[in-house]
Protein backbone atom coordinates (compact mmCIF):
# COMPACT_ATOMS: atom_id res chain seq x y z
CA UNK A 1 0.00 0.00 0.00
CA UNK A 2 1.80 3.26 -1.10
CA UNK A 3 2.03 6.10 1.76
CA UNK A 4 0.03 8.53 0.15
CA UNK A 5 -3.18 6.16 0.30
CA UNK A 6 -2.40 5.43 4.18
CA UNK A 7 -2.10 8.81 4.84
CA UNK A 8 -5.73 8.86 3.49
CA UNK A 9 -7.02 6.26 5.10
CA UNK A 10 -5.92 7.44 8.50
CA UNK A 11 -7.15 11.02 7.97
CA UNK A 12 -10.59 8.73 7.03
CA UNK A 13 -10.40 7.14 10.23
CA UNK A 14 -9.97 10.48 12.22
CA UNK A 15 -12.94 12.14 10.15
CA UNK A 16 -15.16 9.51 11.04
CA UNK A 17 -14.07 9.43 15.14
CA UNK A 18 -14.45 13.35 14.99
CA UNK A 19 -17.95 12.84 15.20
CA UNK A 20 -18.86 12.81 18.77
CA UNK A 21 -22.03 9.98 17.85
CA UNK A 22 -19.28 7.52 16.22
CA UNK A 23 -16.95 7.90 19.07
CA UNK A 24 -19.67 6.91 21.31
CA UNK A 25 -20.74 3.90 19.75
CA UNK A 26 -17.12 2.94 19.05
CA UNK A 27 -16.14 3.38 22.87
CA UNK A 28 -19.81 1.30 23.38
CA UNK A 29 -19.51 -1.55 21.25
CA UNK A 30 -16.09 -2.23 22.98
CA UNK A 31 -17.10 -1.81 25.93
CA UNK A 32 -20.54 -4.03 25.68
CA UNK A 33 -19.44 -6.33 22.41
CA UNK A 34 -21.86 -7.15 19.45
CA UNK A 35 -24.90 -5.24 19.62
CA UNK A 36 -27.71 -4.69 17.35
CA UNK A 37 -29.32 -1.33 15.61
CA UNK A 38 -31.84 -0.61 18.00
CA UNK A 39 -29.63 -1.69 20.75
CA UNK A 40 -27.21 1.21 19.75
CA UNK A 41 -29.98 4.10 19.60
CA UNK A 42 -31.28 3.54 22.63
CA UNK A 43 -27.60 3.74 24.19
CA UNK A 44 -26.86 6.92 22.51
CA UNK A 45 -29.78 8.35 22.56
CA UNK A 46 -30.70 8.95 18.55
CA UNK A 47 -32.77 7.94 15.66
CA UNK A 48 -32.15 4.35 14.15
CA UNK A 49 -31.67 6.52 10.90
CA UNK A 50 -28.81 8.70 12.27
CA UNK A 51 -27.25 5.71 13.89
CA UNK A 52 -27.45 3.76 10.87
CA UNK A 53 -25.58 6.98 8.94
CA UNK A 54 -22.45 6.65 11.50
CA UNK A 55 -22.36 2.96 11.40
CA UNK A 56 -22.00 3.12 7.75
CA UNK A 57 -19.28 5.59 8.30
CA UNK A 58 -17.38 3.25 10.95
CA UNK A 59 -17.93 0.05 8.51
CA UNK A 60 -16.29 2.45 5.12
CA UNK A 61 -13.50 3.30 7.70
CA UNK A 62 -13.03 0.04 8.71
CA UNK A 63 -13.56 0.19 11.97
CA UNK A 64 -16.81 -1.67 12.38
CA UNK A 65 -17.75 -5.35 11.22
CA UNK A 66 -21.78 -6.30 10.71
CA UNK A 67 -23.54 -9.33 10.25
CA UNK A 68 -27.00 -10.05 9.23
CA UNK A 69 -29.48 -12.81 10.79
CA UNK A 70 -33.06 -12.29 9.74
CA UNK A 71 -34.23 -8.85 10.36
CA UNK A 72 -31.31 -7.85 13.02
CA UNK A 73 -27.93 -6.84 11.51
CA UNK A 74 -25.68 -6.78 14.32
CA UNK A 75 -22.49 -4.91 14.67
CA UNK A 76 -18.88 -5.29 16.58
CA UNK A 77 -15.49 -3.40 16.34
CA UNK A 78 -13.27 -4.95 13.67
CA UNK A 79 -9.94 -4.28 15.63
CA UNK A 80 -10.63 -3.96 19.27
CA UNK A 81 -7.32 -4.38 20.61
CA UNK A 82 -5.93 -1.58 18.09
CA UNK A 83 -9.11 0.79 18.24
CA UNK A 84 -8.91 0.49 22.12
CA UNK A 85 -5.29 1.55 22.10
CA UNK A 86 -6.35 4.98 19.30
CA UNK A 87 -9.32 5.48 21.74
CA UNK A 88 -7.01 5.40 24.75
CA UNK A 89 -4.22 7.53 23.28
CA UNK A 90 -6.69 10.61 22.04
CA UNK A 91 -8.00 10.85 25.48
CA UNK A 92 -4.49 10.74 27.50
CA UNK A 93 -3.70 13.52 24.34
CA UNK A 94 -6.72 15.51 25.78
CA UNK A 95 -6.38 14.92 29.46
CA UNK A 96 -2.66 16.54 28.75
CA UNK A 97 -4.00 19.25 26.24
CA UNK A 98 -6.82 19.88 28.64
CA UNK A 99 -3.97 20.20 31.55
CA UNK A 100 -2.05 22.35 30.03
CA UNK A 101 -4.47 24.87 28.62
CA UNK A 102 -5.57 25.22 33.05
CA UNK A 103 -2.05 26.36 33.20
CA UNK A 104 -1.92 28.89 30.62
CA UNK A 105 -4.95 30.41 32.07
Amino acid sequence: MQLVEKRFRGSVVCRVLGYPISYAIVKMLLEKGKMNLESIAVRVKRTKPTVCCHLTKLRLANIVRYEKSGRNTHYWIKYPKEVKRLLDACETFVNRSSRRLDKDI
